[in-house]
């Protein structure tokens, strides 16, 4: 009797090694059809260029903030070296430079707590930050007082947005298509004039925002200045004085998607990215090519997920894409509901690889001395400086494409063994999903901090230190059959830094089904 190809095969285990999906978090491509350096989901990691690391968390900041949910975080930073931080909350504004308990109020009695702001220097050196509501006028504060701004020829308290441009101040106007900036260059108030982008947005709606960028074609650096709408309508004139026909001139319209928010705009190098409700964009791609070729989004890889959000929260505050230079990340707040359930869309500037945050209830994000604040339910915290979420651990899940490996068959999966960096001893669990499920393959994680010393502070000869990285490598049972997996790892943690670098993965061929 002849024998079954099962039975006829070799049976010995085969072993592959993948590497740690830095690729990060994708939802486009077919997952029978994802290279393994893409994960299926990537909560509370982020992508490295050779690994991927659970997140770090924050600390608090200021933490008995009396109005509620803290809307807005303003940096204020002059050449002198002067630097602060503010919050608003409710109709105040509050100094949060000073890590404390309470935060002392700077300003109060205004309308509401979403402001808009910028950090304007003018030619003779004294710097301001400058903010407005859409309701209060314009707002400054010099280093050592906040003032009000005296506008004439319009009325300022309606001013909803602020940006400069080529040393002039521009704002827009809530329910207008209008965008007013001040005759005088390097002032902080005077006389408004207007431009009327009524005749050119003919999807109607309101300015939501303006920027400018530089471009440099070849032949030196062009001077843009934007406008978006609320219809995603971006209105671009290119020149330095508006007061001039011979010096700004129009460029075009273009229809794009819709700005999340009046925060759509972030600085990006030379250039500015745009959140829409259909992905997050490079203005000058955006702008200079045909927007039918989706590849050129950043968001190209999480487009499913961008836009599934933007579906379901549109309509929340808190939408917001921020840069941050010292991590290489830019930050996209998602607010899934004010004060909890928020998310955070991210990705490395360097590799375009994404992960999301969860855990960081945030209505807003501000970069204060190279280092990332958020505001939330009456609280100001400090970012990614500790490894722990205000003393509680954080829970990371990752779970990588599936894979064939080598051998196109039936499998059973026997062994595996994730490669880790970590100066501690976190708690993980690690499985395979095989032939596309998504069953619970993991244990329950339960994590028992263990206390390190801290440095001025732990007692020599005592206290326990964290040490460096090392290379954590231990073999574990797998149980699965199938033609592919995808491995998964859950780690939970509290004071300890996790990397994922790679796996090995152990596999008996069988025979095909």
């Amino acid at each position: 009797m002849l024998k079954s190809l099962a039975q006829r095969r070799p049976q010995n285990g085969r072993v592959e090694s993948l590497p740690a999906p830095i690729g990060g978090w994708n939802t486009k491509d077919p997952i029978a059809r994802m290279d393994s350096r893409y994960a299926l989901d990537m909560e509370n990691f982020f992508p490295l260029p050779a690994d991927i690391m659970l997140r770090q968390g924050y600390s608090d900041q200021v933490t008995s903030i009396a109005n509620g949910q803290v809307e807005s975080l303003m940096a204020y930073s002059a050449p002198s070296g002067t630097e602060a931080l503010y919050g608003t909350s409710g109709g105040a504004i509050y100094n949060c430079t000073q890590a404390t308990a309470t935060a002392s109020v700077a300003a109060s009695g205004f309308a509401n707590a979403r402001w808009e702001h910028i950090n304007f220097t003018n030619t003779g050196g004294t710097s301001y930050l400058l903010c407005v509501n859409g309701a209060n006028g314009l707002r400054s504060f010099d280093g050592s007082t906040w003032g009000q701004q005296a506008i004439s020829g319009t009325t300022a308290s309606e001013f909803s947005s602020i940006s400069q441009h080529k040393r002039r101040l521009w704002f827009t106007k809530d329910n207008t298509l209008e965008a007013w900036y001040l005759q005088t260059v390097d002032a902080i108030a005077g006389t408004a004039s207007r431009i009327d982008l009524s005749s050119f947005c003919r999807l109607g709606g309101e300015l939501m925002a303006i920027t400018g960028w530089t471009l440099d074609a070849g032949e030196g650096v062009d001077d843009y200045w934007a406008a978006v709408s609320s219809q995603g309508e971006i209105i671009v004139y290119k020149g330095t004085d508006p007061t001039s026909a011979t010096t700004w001139v129009m460029v075009g319209r273009w229809e794009v998607g819709k700005p999340m928010s009046r925060r759509c705009f972030a600085k990006f190098g030379g250039d500015v990215l745009y959140l829409a409700e259909d992905g997050i964009w490079p203005l000058a791609a955006l702008l200079s090519t045909d927007r039918t070729r989706p590849t050129l989004a950043l968001s190209d890889k999480i487009v499913d997920a961008v836009r599934s959000a933007s579906a379901s929260y549109r309509n929340n505050f808190g939408w917001q894409i921020l840069f941050w230079p010292r991590q290489t990340m830019v930050l996209t707040n998602i607010p899934v509901n004010t004060g909890s359930s928020q998310r955070q869309y991210v990705m490395n500037s360097l590799t375009k690889a994404w992960g999301y945050f969860t855990g960081v209830q945030a209505n807003c994000f501000e970069v204060y001395q190279g280092n990332l604040y958020f505001g939330g339910n009456g609280f100001v915290s400090r970012f990614w400086n500790t490894f722990a979420d205000d003393g509680s651990a954080i829970t990371g899940d990752v779970k990588q494409a599936f894979h064939y490996f080598k051998y196109r068959g039936s499998k059973q999966f026997t062994m595996a063994r994730p490669i880790l960096q970590t100066n501690g001893a976190p708690a993980t669990s690690f499985g395979v999903n095989t032939d596309f499920s998504d069953e619970g393959v993991l244990s329950t994680l339960t994590f028992s901090p263990t206390s390190y010393g801290v440095w001025d502070t732990a007692t020599w000869d005592n206290g326990i230190w964290g040490g460096s990285l090392n290379v954590n490598r231990n073999w574990q049972g797998l149980s699965g059959t199938g033609f592919c997996a995808a491995p998964r790892l859950r780690v939970q943690s509290s004071g300890i830094e996790v990397h994922w670098s790679a796996t090995d993965v152990v596999y008996k061929p069988g025979a095909v089904l």
